[in-house]
């Protein structure tokens, strides 16, 4: 008995010791390339249905002041955003205050249908999967409103580099706020007053796989409509409430969010933001917190019942009808794994997990546009990817 317990000690030394030499090695990797690259700050996580089996900041949440990223910095993680959208359209449907089959104009208070198509139905499942042939118009940006006027700092850009971001800059100083369901109806419903028939495909609602930010918007706006509360209270109740995810969300009057990141746009710190839309991006969150999130789809796609049903799992997690469509039900899927990814400015964000093992990563970037900022972040997935692919 006393071996048998000398050799259970001993073992569980040797485990320890594994997990931390890997973890180790990942910081040395990470460390280089956070030193090397021109990624200001990021954030990483591993984690498998259980727990965080290794989360980690890197660089600086904020460039002057020398403020350390952490594993508890706050920053918005853009089109990530959608995950959770995913999750409150399959709450709403087990609930019984939708059918993902139902036509969108069921709800919404305006009528939207493609003007190329005009008897053909748009079903909200059309909107979760992108194929609602409802396409992000010019005026698509006119939705990040910055808290003060971001200077030009596209003077200091490569001269075939500058006219294009100081349009996008011009474009964001003037942007005023307005209600979701007016910046809906303003680009996709006839009275609108961006109204454009450039604003939906050639495609045949339910025919043809186009990513449509906007489409997710009008998803979270029907949750808005059929929940009698906000999309953003849905979500706290039935999803972030139950996690104990108490350090995120959207902007608002009940959440001013601490410890928060600088964002970095093209290598220049940038004003805060916020976002009209909230179905495709603006969710804030840090690395510590989301983990709980991935932790608990990871084991929802494994068949437990949890803040979903596990056949509410099965269905917004299942295969695309064809590798041309790419998505379930807002969660990219493809053979090898499930999640999705997010770029907005001073954003790029991954979260994702293996459907093998069911092993997943996660990471949180406040530097986007730079000139390797892209290739930069492919290095640091690909470094946590060699470790939950053993």
């Amino acid at each position: 008995m006393k071996n048998l317990f000398l050799l259970t000690i001993i073992l569980s030394t040797s485990t320890s010791i594994r997990a931390q030499n890997v973890g180790d090695s990942i910081t040395l990797k990470l460390n280089k390339i956070s030193i090397n690259s021109s990624l200001v700050g990021f954030a990483v996580a591993i984690v498998n249905k259980d727990s965080i089996v290794y989360a980690k900041g890197f660089g600086y949440a904020n460039l002057e002041a020398k403020t350390p990223y952490t594993i508890n910095t706050i920053q918005p993680i853009a089109s990530i955003s959608k995950t959770l959208l995913g999750v409150a359209l399959m709450k709403a449907q087990e609930m019984g205050k939708l059918n993902l089959n139902d036509n969108i104009n069921d709800y919404l208070p305006f009528k939207i249908y493609n003007p190329n198509f005009p008897n053909e139905k748009i079903t909200i499942q059309q909107l979760a999967n992108h194929t609602s042939s409802i396409i992000d118009g010019d005026q698509y940006d006119r939705a990040y409103i910055f808290k003060d006027k971001i200077p030009p700092f596209y003077n200091n850009l490569p001269d075939e580099t500058k006219q294009e971001v100081k349009e996008a800059v011009d474009l964001f100083n003037m942007n005023e706020w307005m209600p979701i369901s007016d910046f809906i109806e303003n680009q996709y419903s006839k009275n609108g007053i961006w109204y454009s028939k450039e604003n939906f495909s050639n495609s045949l609602p339910g025919s043809t796989y186009k990513y449509s930010n906007m489409g997710a918007n009008i998803a979270a706006y029907i949750i808005d409509l059929v929940s009698g509360e906000s999309y953003i209270e849905f979500v706290q109740k039935h999803i972030l409430d139950p996690l104990q995810i108490t350090k995120s969300g959207w902007p608002s009057k009940n959440y001013q969010p601490r410890n928060v990141s600088t964002l970095y746009w093209y290598g220049y710190p940038t004003p805060e933001y916020e976002q009209i839309t909230y179905g495709d991006a603006g969710f804030m969150t840090s690395i510590t917190d989301f983990s709980k999130f991935l932790i608990t789809m990871i084991q929802g796609y494994n068949g437990e019942d949890n803040i979903l049903k596990a056949t509410s799992y099965k269905e917004m997690m299942k295969d695309p009808i064809s590798s041309d469509f790419r998505k379930g039900i807002f969660w990219s899927v493809d053979l090898e794994k499930i999640g999705h990814s997010g770029n907005d400015p001073g954003v790029i964000s991954h979260a994702y997990f293996l459907r093998e093992n069911g092993n997943g990563i996660i990471i949180f970037v406040n530097t986007s546009e730079t000139e390797n900022s892209m290739s930069e972040v492919r290095d640091i997935y690909r470094t946590l990817l060699k470790h939950i692919e053993q």
